[in-house]
C-alpha cells in the first residue's frame, strides 16, 4: 500500500513520501441517492412531539440527508448536529449511526468513531458500511492484518447497486491491493453520484497509486471545486504531484492542508516523511509527535518517528516506537525491518 521507508541503513537518507490512505475521515461525505433529499431544511421540524422527539419517519430520513449533504460540502459541525437530532429519538438508528462515526472520525476522535462503528456491528454484524469504515481507521492507522480481515468479509457479503455499496466494495479492493478493481468501483459509484467528494478523493489515490498521477491530479481537482476545505484532496493531490516529481509543489500543498486542518494525520504524516527525507530530523519528529498527539496508535507516524530517532542515535527509543508499532500491525514489514537494523547496529557495537 504504502510507498515507504527503502534504504539500507540509517545513514540513508532516501526515504519515500508515504503513500496512499483510504479516506472515509477528514474528508468525509456520504452517498445520497437524490440531491432532492437535500432541499429541507433542519429548521423545519414539523413531526416533534411536545417532548421535542422526532415521530417522522419521512423526517428523520429528511435530518440524515442534510446531514450527508453538510458532510460533502464540508460542514462537519453542522453534519453531526443532524446525526444527533435523529440519535436523540433513535439511538440505534445505524444510518445515523455510521453518519456520526464518520464525522467524528474527521475529527480526528478514530477510537471513539471505532466505538460507533462497533456498536453498529452489535446491531448489525453484516453491515457493510460500518465495516468498511472500521477497516479504513484499522487500515490508515497501519493495522493491515485486521483491516485485511474485514475488507475480505466486506466482499463476500450480498450488495446492491447503490452508490454506498460500490463505494464499500472499491474501498475493500483497495485496501487489499486491488486497485484496478477499486477502481472500476469508484468509476461506477460516481455514475449514480458524480459530485461526491469522497468517492472523487479515493478515485484520486486509486489512480496515482496505479502510476496515472495526472489523471488523479484531475478528480483531485474536481473534489476540491465541490468542497475547497477539502484536506484530504490537498493531501492527495501532494502525493500526485511528487510522483510526478514536483516535490516543492507537494510541499505546498501539504501546508494547504494542514492550513485548512492542521489536526490532518494524513497531511501531518507526509509531512513528517518530507522532512525526513530532507534530514530535518527534528521536523520529522515535531510532525510525527503532532499526528500522535491526534492518533496514538497511528502505525505511519511510529514508523516516521522510529526511524527519526534511529538516524539520530536514538537507538533505545526507536525500538520502543518500533514495538508500538508492531502492536498494532505485528506483521508490518517497515517496522520489522527498522527494528532489526537497530538490533544489527546495537549488536555491532556490543561486539566492537
Amino acid at each position: 500500500m504504502n510507498k515507504m521507508f527503502k534504504f539500507t541503513s540509517f545513514l540513508s537518507s532516501g526515504v519515500y513520501m508515504l503513500g496512499w490512505a483510504i479516506l472515509l475521515g477528514s474528508s468525509l461525505t456520504l452517498f445520497t441517492n437524490s440531491s432532492h433529499d437535500l432541499l429541507f431544511s433542519y429548521s423545519v421540524v414539523f413531526g416533534q412531539d411536545e417532548s421535542g422527539s422526532i415521530n417522522n419517519t419521512d423526517l428523520i430520513g429528511q435530518l440524515i440527508g442534510q446531514g450527508k449533504h453538510m458532510n460533502n460540502i464540508g460542514n462537519y459541525v453542522k453534519a453531526l448536529t443532524y446525526f444527533d437530532k435523529v440519535l436523540s429519538t433513535e439511538p440505534n438508528n445505524t444510518e445515523a449511526l455510521h453518519g456520526k462515526g464518520l464525522t467524528i472520525d474527521n475529527f480526528g476522535n478514530h477510537t471513539e468513531a471505532i466505538k460507533i462503528y462497533d456498536k453498529i456491528l452489535n446491531i448489525d454484524a453484516d453491515n457493510m458500511d460500518a465495516l468498511t469504515s472500521k477497516g479504513v481507521i484499522l487500515f490508515n492507522s497501519g493495522n493491515h492484518t485486521e483491516a485485511t480481515r474485514i475488507f475480505e468479509k466486506v466482499l463476500t457479503l450480498n450488495y446492491s447497486t447503490s452508490n454506498r455499496s460500490l463505494f464499500d466494495k472499491g474501498v475493500s479492493h483497495y485496501g487489499l491491493g486491488n486497485h484496478q478493481y477499486a477502481i472500476d468501483y469508484f468509476k461506477k459509484a460516481l455514475v449514480a453520484d458524480p459530485n461526491n467528494s469522497l468517492t472523487l478523493n479515493n478515485l484520486g489515490f486509486a489512480l496515482d497509486i496505479s502510476g496515472n498521477p495526472e489523471e488523479a491530479i484531475r478528480y483531485f481537482d474536481r473534489a476540491i471545486l465541490i468542497n475547497p476545505n477539502n484536506a484530504n484532496a490537498f493531501y492527495g493531490k501532494a502525493l500526485a504531484v511528487d510522483q510526478l516529481g514536483n516535490q516543492t509543489k507537494a510541499i505546498t500543498l501539504l501546508d494547504k492542508a494542514l492550513s485548512i486542518n492542521h489536526n490532518n494525520t494524513f497531511a501531518l504524516t507526509g509531512k513528517a516523511d518530507y522532512l525526513y527525507k530532507l534530514r530535518n530530523f527534528t521536523g520529522a519528529l515535531m510532525y510525527a509527535d503532532k499526528a500522535l498527539e491526534i492518533d496514538p496508535v497511528n502505525t505511519n507516524a511510529l514508523i516516521v518517528k522510529g526511524f527519526s530517532l534511529g538516524i539520530s542515535g536514538n537507538h533505545t527509543e526507536a525500538i520502543k516506537y518500533f514495538d508500538l508499532a508492531l502492536e498494532n500491525d505485528p506483521k508490518n514489514v517497515d517496522v520489522l525491518y527498522g527494528k532489526r537494523v537497530i538490533l544489527n547496529e546495537l549488536d555491532n557495537r556490543t561486539r566492537y
